[in-house]
């Protein structure tokens, strides 16, 4: 993993990764997903989709496990490369990622009561909590861009990210900006419930910016095994 030619396979493979996210999140919202002023499609498409759905709500529990270590251990490698005045730069992406954390798990718990309540409920109380979950989700973005700001400040200031990193932490503020459309309307592209700007917006960030650095701590960790086998051969 640190020979050049395998470090451009490997980012090869995360942005073909990514892409199939990307195009699945697009073909769902475009064939699936309801409008969010759409009551009949809302409740048909929680009735139709109920135990795929379940599957999902299951699946988030461990996507909470996954990320609170993966949060920890990559605020960890921001902690240590901070050089501002009292690591302000790492508080504001902890308080950032503990606020998100929190946010989405409790909109984990709404859709999987939604799940549960198909076909048990009126129309209008699943309708209801499927918009409180997903406008919910998009305050997640902006919420979540003192994370990736802070990331991009201790880099500019320390050369910890390249500059291809660098550049994803911006496109990923530019995205989160773009979910809080979500908020504004239930219909339309800016719409957080199918909408090509609003809901989409809330899937591409995660997507890019966990592929972004998920592919650079590989490298980084593979380097770093290199690095401390040549030293045990040394000996």
């Amino acid at each position: 993993m640190t020979e050049p030619a395998t470090i451009r396979g490997w980012y090869g493979l995360v942005i073909a990764i990514c892409l199939g996210m990307i195009a699945v999140t697009l073909v769902l919202l475009i064939r699936v997903m309801p409008e969010g002023s759409d009551i009949a499609g809302t409740v048909e498409f929680y009735d139709k989709y109920n135990g795929l759905l379940r599957g999902v709500a299951a699946l988030l529990a461990v996507v909470f496990l996954v990320g609170a270590i993966w949060s920890g251990a990559f605020i960890g490698t921001l902690w240590a490369a901070d050089t501002s005045r009292n690591r302000v730069y790492t508080w504001s992406a902890i308080f950032s990622e503990v606020l998100v954390l929190g946010l989405f798990f409790a909109e984990a718990g709404i859709f999987a009561g939604t799940v549960l309540l198909s076909g048990h409920a009126p129309d209008s109380i699943v309708h209801a909590l499927h918009v409180v979950v997903l406008v919910s989700a998009a305050m997640l973005g902006p919420v979540w861009i003192p994370f990736a700001l802070a990331a991009l400040l201790i880099s500019r200031r320390t050369g910890l990210f390249p500059t291809w990193l660098n550049t994803v932490c911006v496109v990923v503020i530019v995205i989160d900006l773009c979910t809080l459309t979500g908020v504004f309307t239930l219909s339309g592209p800016l719409n957080g419930e199918n909408g090509l700007i609003g809901a989409f917006a809330g899937v591409l960030s995660p997507v890019v910016w966990v592929g972004g650095v998920v592919a650079w701590e590989v490298v980084e960790w593979a380097r770093y095994r290199t690095d401390l086998n040549s030293g045990v051969d040394a000996k």
